[in-house]
Order: C-alpha cells, then sequence, then structure tokens
C-alpha cells in the first residue's frame, strides 16, 4: 500500500496542475484507508468544490465538521458548497449552528454573515438579504457586489449597474463583474455596451484560458469537454455566449443567435 504521505504529495502535485479529476480518482481510491485523515478529506473537498461538484464537497466538508467540531472553517465550508449546490435550507440550519463567539469564531464571523446575506437572496428574501449585507464592511469588495445583486434582483438596473462598474474600478477586472455589467446594459436595452462587454469576457478567456479551447473546434474534430470547472465558472464564459444569443435574437439577427 502507498504511504499516506506519498498519496498526499502526488495530490498537491495534481492540485498545482489543475488536474482536479485526477486527484479526485486518487483520493477516492485510497478514502477507505485514510477515513479520519483530515489532509486526504480536506483535498478531496477541496477538489470537488473546484469541479464545481458542491454536494460532494458539502458531503466531504461535513464530515471533517463531525470530526473536528473545534474547527468552525469546516462548517462555514460545508454551509457555502451547501449554498453552491442550492440547498439553501441546508445551507440555513448548519450556518445558524456556527459558534462565532469564541477567539476562532470571531475570525469567520464576517463570512459567516456574507454567507447567510447570499443565501437570503438565493432564497429570494431581498429583505433579510439586505439587512444581513448592511451588516457587513462596506468596504469589501463581495459586500459592494452583494448590494449590487440586491439592486438588480428588485429592477433598480440602473443603480446596479453603476454599483458594479464601481466595483470593478476599484478593485480590478473580474469576468463574473463584467458579466453583470452586460446583464445590467442588456435589461436597460443598451445593447451596444453589452454586446462590449461581452466580447472582452470571450477575448480574455481565451487568450488566458487555452485549457478551454474556446473558439478552437475544429471540422471533423472532436472538442473535448472541460467539464464543469471552477475557472470556467470565474470566466463567465457561458453565461456571456447565452447572453450574446439572447442580444443577437433581440436584434432580429436570427442567424448569430442561434
Amino acid at each position: 500500500m502507498i504511504p499516506e504521505g506519498q498519496v498526499t504529495a502526488r495530490v498537491y502535485t495534481l492540485i498545482k496542475e489543475n488536474h482536479f479529476d485526477d486527484a479526485i480518482i486518487l483520493l477516492e481510491e485510497f478514502r477507505q484507508s485514510f477515513q479520519k485523515s483530515r489532509a486526504a478529506l480536506s483535498l478531496l473537498a477541496y477538489c470537488y468544490y473546484n469541479t464545481c461538484d458542491f454536494q460532494q464537497a458539502a458531503d466531504c466538508y461535513n464530515e471533517l465538521s463531525k470530526l473536528f467540531p473545534e474547527v468552525e472553517q469546516y462548517q462555514l465550508y460545508h454551509a457555502q458548497a451547501l449554498y453552491k449546490a442550492c440547498e439553501f435550507e441546508d445551507a440555513t440550519s448548519v450556518s445558524m449552528a456556527i459558534d462565532t463567539s469564541g477567539e476562532t469564531g470571531v475570525e469567520v464571523h464576517p463570512k459567516v454573515t456574507k454567507l447567510k446575506a447570499a443565501i437570503k437572496y438565493g432564497c429570494g428574501d431581498l429583505s433579510a438579504a439586505r439587512q444581513l449585507v448592511g451588516e457587513c464592511n462596506p468596504g469589501d469588495q463581495d459586500t459592494q457586489i452583494n448590494e449590487a445583486c440586491i439592486w438588480y434582483a428588485e429592477g433598480e438596473h440602473e443603480k446596479a449597474l453603476q454599483k458594479f462598474e464601481d466595483v470593478m474600478k476599484d478593485h480590478g477586472y473580474r469576468g463574473d463583474l463584467s458579466y453583470n455589467i452586460a446583464l445590467c446594459h442588456y435589461r436597460l436595452k443598451q445593447f451596444a455596451p453589452a454586446l462590449k462587454h461581452i466580447a472582452d469576457i470571450i477575448e480574455r478567456g481565451i487568450r488566458e484560458h487555452p485549457e478551454l479551447n474556446v473558439g478552437m473546434a475544429t471540422e471533423g474534430i472532436e472538442a473535448g469537454s472541460v467539464g464543469n470547472t471552477r475557472v470556467l465558472s470565474e470566466t463567465a464564459l457561458i453565461e456571456a455566449f447565452n447572453l450574446k444569443s439572447a442580444i443577437e435574437y433581440q436584434l432580429k439577427n436570427v442567424d448569430a443567435a442561434v
């Protein structure tokens, strides 16, 4: 049997190279041998999260929370993975149970509050979400994005647009922010600036992430799937292409929309 240390070293190498699926296969193969290994379980949870398999990540973090109840971070990650899996009721229960009164709990308290706000937003409870966002650090990037998202959900697209633009100006480019800006322009029927942001998302995706093979398919050659990866999510490429199709359809450019 391969020693745990060697397995862990190999997994770290795979993670460094963003080969999360291969790391998962290796970790799952040895999972029964390392059932109570904090390192192996946390690595497995991290890999599942990065492949956007949030339910499996939640299961791993749930195990870690039971094995190491004194580590509030695992409870936070458990709730966060449940939220990402759209299991809002379970995410709420786990987040409410996190003890933020202790010395280590104080450190996770702001993150727990932000997560609770996100869960309320996911449930459509915008009033509760806004109240929780009001308890967060106003200078925090996530807080500002959450404020903008609430404005958008309330139909205040101009206010949301201004907030998203301010965040990107202050904190730099992010694919999801650029998409949100494009979406606000779309809702305001400002198609030209929306298309400009979409083009920027696609151009950056092609240039910065060649491993995604965006625009590289050749007739007669089957393009390999890149899976539902965290990188793909962060680039907002899928959302950008979908929004581009919607705009082309609005402009009656049916061929381009298809």
